[in-house]
C-alpha cells in the first residue's frame, strides 16, 4: 500500500521536471567584464628648456616697383631660446578719398636653437598702398605669411618673394638669425 502514494508522488515529480524542462531557463544577468587593464599613463617630459641665451631675429621685407626705387623695411626683435615674440605697428593712413586704415607691420618669432642653427617659426604681416593708374585711386595690397625655417647663425637667407598679380611688383622677405650668447 505504500508503494502507490511513492509511486503517485514519483509520478508527480517526474511531470513537473518534465515541464520543468520545457520552460525556457530564465537568462542569468551577464558577468561584469573585468575592465582591460589600461596601461600606466606615462606622463609626457616637460618641454626641454630653452638655453640661456638670445636670439637677434632681423626681419628686411624690399617691396620693388618698376620705374621706382625699392622700398625697404627693417624689423629687428631679440627673443630667448625657445619663446616667442612679437612686434606690431600699425600706422593709419588718410588719403585723399581714401580711407586706406591700419597699415599694419607685423612680426612674430618664435627661435630654437639647436648647435649652431636656429629653428624659427616666422609670422609676418605687411600692408602697403601704392596709386593706382586713375587719379586719386589708390591700391592696398596685403601679404601675410607663416614660415617654419632653419636658419645658419648670422647669415642672412632669402625666405619668401611674392609677385604681385596685376602689376610687376615684387616683395621679398630676408631673414637673419644671431645667436647673442
Amino acid at each position: 500500500m505504500k508503494t502507490k502514494p511513492i509511486a503517485a508522488l514519483l509520478a508527480a515529480a517526474l511531470a513537473a521536471t518534465m515541464l520543468m524542462a520545457q520552460e525556457p531557463a530564465p537568462k542569468a544577468s551577464p558577468k561584469p567584464r573585468p575592465a582591460p587593464e589600461k596601461p600606466e599613463a606615462r606622463p609626457e617630459p616637460p618641454p626641454r628648456p630653452g638655453q640661456l641665451a638670445n636670439v637677434r631675429i632681423d626681419v628686411k621685407v624690399t617691396d620693388e616697383r618698376p620705374g621706382q626705387p625699392p622700398v625697404t623695411k627693417l624689423v629687428s626683435l631679440t627673443v630667448a631660446d625657445r619663446r616667442d615674440g612679437f612686434i606690431r605697428s600699425a600706422p593709419q593712413i588718410q588719403l585723399p578719398g581714401f580711407n586706406a586704415g591700419p597699415l599694419p607691420l607685423n612680426v612674430d618669432a618664435s627661435p630654437a636653437i639647436e648647435g649652431a642653427r636656429i629653428r624659427l617659426g616666422l609670422g609676418l604681416e605687411y600692408f602697403s598702398v601704392e596709386p593706382a593708374s586713375e587719379a586719386k585711386q589708390y591700391n592696398r595690397t596685403e601679404i601675410r605669411e607663416r614660415l617654419q625655417l632653419v636658419l645658419e647663425d648670422a647669415k642672412p637667407m632669402r625666405v619668401a618673394q611674392s609677385a604681385d598679380a596685376m602689376s610687376e611688383r615684387r616683395v621679398s622677405v630676408e631673414v637673419t638669425a644671431t645667436i647673442l650668447r
